[in-house]
């Protein structure tokens, strides 16, 4: 059986408070408004005017053929020039709500209490960094482990080997 020690991670040990996190959130969200009202506007604005303007053109030859096309035509150009539109959207939506301080320890939080991270019998062991879910902490290795690795005990051992500190827990030096 696997001797895990269940590490408790709190905001505060990120310099997290909840105020903080609220305020982090909601500059988030407001942000994410905003880029897509930008973009909704751009997009819509765009598709009306490429619709009047394809509709005029239009008018003098064929006016019934140009009811019907103008919308579908300025729709298209419309979902074309949206990507411009985007782009512009989002360094608007940047500028109008630069990131928060705090924003990378609150990402780190949620990367540590929702279990993704880098398995450490996965990186010395086979030179997979990839971020891994329910990574868990092992008190007996001193690691933190997947769900892959924790029966694997050919790898905890090569990686501990590798780590240089058998059977250590972190902070502490193998003995010789």
């Amino acid at each position: 059986m696997d001797n895990t020690l269940m590490v408790r991670i709190l905001p505060g040990d990120f310099g997290l408070t909840e105020t903080a996190i609220e305020e982090i959130r909601a500059r988030d969200e407001r942000q994410a408004r905003l880029f897509a009202r930008f973009l909704l506007a751009g997009c819509g604005a765009l598709w009306l005017l490429l619709t009047v303007l394809i509709y005029t053109y239009s008018a003098r030859r064929d006016p019934l053929l140009g009811l019907v096309m103008a919308p579908l035509l300025g729709g298209l150009g419309a979902v074309i020039g949206g990507l411009p539109i985007a782009i512009l959207g989002a360094v608007v939506s940047w500028l109008a709500y630069p990131t928060h301080p705090l924003a990378g320890a609150l990402q780190r939080y949620e990367a540590a209490t929702a279990g993704i991270r880098v398995c450490d019998v996965c990186r010395l062991a086979c030179g997979d960094s990839t971020p891994k879910e329910g990574v868990a902490y092992c008190g007996r290795c001193g690691a933190w482990i997947c769900p892959d690795c924790r029966r694997r005990y050919d790898l905890r051992a090569i990686a501990a080997l590798k780590r240089g500190r058998p059977g250590a827990a972190p902070g502490h030096a193998a003995r010789d």
